[in-house]
């Protein structure tokens, strides 16, 4: 091949790296997104699912709260009555 045969090649190759690359890395960077988004929700299922098993665990109803970092995080309410549903808020007041 003459120098020219290899700087016609060259000439592709060379972008078509790059671009194969550039693909990669925001392929990369979706999948991570899509991943951490995924793990985060569920988390926050599994957290609400363990407050609410908690909340329906408070003897004869009642209300109790859960602090994270010095301010009140979850709030838990069972009512007294049977069959009723147990409450759990994020947004506790």
């Amino acid at each position: 091949m003459t120098w020219l045969e290899w700087m016609g090649a060259g000439g592709i190759l060379v972008p078509l790296m790059f671009l194969a690359y550039y693909a990669l890395r925001c392929t990369k960077s979706a999948v991570e997104m899509c991943l951490k988004a995924y793990l985060q929700a569920r988390t926050e299922r599994e957290q609400r699912a363990t407050m609410i098993a908690m909340a329906a665990a408070l003897p004869e109803g009642g209300t109790a709260a859960r602090f994270e970092e010095g301010q009140p995080a979850w709030l838990f309410y069972k009512h007294s009555e049977q069959g009723q549903v147990a409450i759990v808020t994020r947004e506790a007041a």
